[in-house]
């Protein structure tokens, strides 16, 4: 699987949004990472869909939209039209039939479809929707706040890969990702990295993914 970065713009400095997606695209990011919260599912409420749609108006980057909300269905077409180009839902927000419903939806407005996974839920959670997503999201921090600490999912991510098989889903990692963590992910298995507070508070942005990039490249298993 290719390595990918994902800067996280929500970790960027928002007062200047079009200087950091200018920035982010320059630094040789392969997409940006979208975070949207409601304040139910998270306890906190984030950026929205007009300035999504300013984003996508400022990068030709794919973007993915991480809706960390507790109704994403309302807002798929919302997002199709904002210019997301993935859409990732959290496995725990609705029912088996739900989920799979949402990723057909999202798949039929011709948008890439993930499911995420939060510390606490098994990597056996994924297995229904296995071959019918694009992506998986392993998160190694709770969600719904940036800067936290780094939580170690290796074994989480060697069985998703495992349920993967052949299937051509990617496997992202988000919370604490680093060059140091990116490599223990890419061990296990992880080929997209959500890069927040390491790349938008280093001193070179464009060294900091490439370091990311690298560290997961080697680690990763042939």
């Amino acid at each position: 699987m290719k390595i990918l970065t994902s800067p996280s713009l929500f970790a960027s400095d928002l007062l200047n949004i079009e200087a950091e997606v200018k920035r982010t695209e320059a630094a040789g990011a392969d997409m940006i990472h979208f975070d949207i919260m409601d304040g139910i599912y998270v306890p906190n409420i984030s950026i929205g869909f007009e300035l999504l749609a300013a984003v996508r108006s400022a990068t030709n980057l794919p973007i993915d939209a991480h809706m960390m909300t507790v109704k994403p269905e309302k807002y798929i077409e919302r997002l199709a039209n904002a210019g997301a180009d993935i859409i990732t839902v959290h496995n725990d927000i609705a029912d088996e039939a739900s989920i799979l419903e949402m990723i057909e939806e999202i798949h039929n407005f011709g948008l890439m479809a993930a499911v995420a996974l939060k510390p606490r839920v098994p990597a056996e959670a994924i297995l229904p929707f296995i071959e019918h997503i694009d992506m998986v999201l392993v998160m190694t921090v709770e969600p719904g706040f940036s800067g936290q600490s780094f939580m170690d999912m290796s074994d989480k991510i060697r069985k998703v890969k495992s349920y993967i098989g052949t299937n051509p889903v990617s496997i992202q990692v988000d919370g604490g990702i680093n060059e140091k963590t990116a490599a223990i992910c890419a061990e296990a298995g992880a080929n997209v990295f959500v890069v927040g507070s390491a790349a938008y508070k280093a001193p070179s942005m464009r060294d900091a993914l490439s370091a990311v990039k690298t560290a997961a490249a080697r680690a990763y298993p042939l």
